[in-house]
């Protein structure tokens, strides 16, 4: 079958939550044998040859920003992904079309593409998600922004009903969904990744003793916020000796000078791949919080998936029921320290990585897509 997907932005290098799901799924319906037309906008990110190794044929596009895209009713994410030669090209065939995210959707109700075969991807209840952004903001006008941006995009998500499926990321979504538009078929279609185990081997660039890890893009709001709250609250609680470790890209200089001046807390600052992949399986305790309860968190996943240590987690950080069988689960100051002190002090026994691994993909993190995708 011949498919079509817009994605928001240039799916590689997939090296963020929403990306690693676009990147993989794409590499999920290589294999499944669909023959992939891919449509992405771009900003800051040259064309990515690496593409044509998942997709058939890809066709890159500007986006419009800047003011005078953000003078209009919907939304700017939504707004300034309008090329007409974008539809110029989905109006070639009648092939089926997956938009990725409300971002890509301004075509979606357009009645040239009324009798197409048309899904949409939602890796978050948008509005709620920049309402968490406006939350996480110090500055006015960001949070001005943000705010205006989550009103438009909650009433703009009925754009939805011209949808023929809704793919939801959690079940919780799904349930949203489900009940907000119920004539539009939904499901949970868990995110993809890369499904690669990762074998632990020794690095002479990082400490070989028993560390906690924080990892994510540490220039984003949520992930900042944290991190703060890690090393104010957390770290200074350890017993000596226990390392901590964060990981991740771009992190400001502000973060770095903090870390720089506590002793048991190390910062390493956009590692490779490689070095991350070993970071992720060599750390005895993943160390995730979150205080933003939208979509699924990615590092959760290939935490437990690729990580051979614990995950110690709060329960917003928990997406969907099931994961609380595979992780520990501690809310508030005092109890993630217990939780910390305990398990570092405590071995996990390859049965109970392989029992995770196992229950994991009984919960459709398996890169499936050919039930659902018909």
């Amino acid at each position: 079958m011949k498919l079509h997907v817009v994605s928001f932005q240039v799916p590689f290098p997939p090296d963020y939550g929403g990306l690693i799901d676009v990147y993989y799924k794409l590499k999920a319906l290589k294999e499944a044998g669909y023959s992939v037309v891919l449509h992405t906008y771009r900003y800051g990110v040259d064309e990515q040859p690496d593409l044509l190794k998942v997709a058939d044929t890809v066709y890159y596009y500007e986006r419009l920003t800047g003011w005078l895209s953000m003078f209009s009713f919907l939304p700017y994410i939504v707004y300034s992904r309008r090329s007409k030669l974008l539809l110029e090209r989905l109006c070639e065939d009648n092939s089926p079309i997956l938009f990725e995210g409300l971002h890509t959707c301004y075509f979606l109700s357009n009645p040239l593409l009324r009798d197409r075969p048309k899904w949409v991807r939602m890796h978050n209840v948008e509005h709620d998600y920049y309402n968490f952004l406006g939350k996480s903001c110090v500055s006015w006008h960001e949070k001005c922004y943000y705010y205006l941006e989550a009103w438009k995009l909650k009433h703009y998500e009925r754009v939805l009903l011209y949808a023929n499926k809704i793919l939801a990321i959690t079940h919780k979504d799904a349930g949203y969904f489900t009940q907000k538009y119920p004539s539009v078929l939904t499901y949970c279609l868990p995110c993809f990744f890369d499904s690669i185990s990762v074998k632990t081997v020794r690095d002479v660039s990082i400490d070989n003793g028993k560390y906690i890890l924080y990892h994510g893009n540490l220039s984003v709001l949520e992930n900042i916020r944290v991190i703060n709250y890690i090393l104010d609250n957390l770290v200074s609680k350890l017993d000596i000796g226990m390392q901590v470790i964060i990981a991740g890209k771009n992190p400001c200089k502000h973060l770095q000078e903090k870390i720089s001046r506590i002793p048991n807390v190390s910062l390493i600052a956009n590692p490779s791949q490689e070095e991350m992949n070993f970071l992720i399986a060599s750390a005895h305790i993943h160390l995730l919080l979150t205080f933003q309860d939208t979509g699924i968190k990615l590092k959760l996943i290939y935490s437990l998936m690729k990580g051979h240590g614990h995950c110690l987690v709060n329960s917003m950080m928990i997406p969907d029921p099931g994961f609380e069988e595979v992780c520990t689960i501690a809310d508030g100051q005092e109890a993630q320290v217990i939780a910390l002190r305990e398990l570092y002090h405590t071995p996990l026994m390859p049965e109970a990585l392989q029992w995770r691994q196992q229950a994991l993909t009984k919960m459709g993190y398996n890169n499936q897509v050919t039930l659902i995708l018909h």
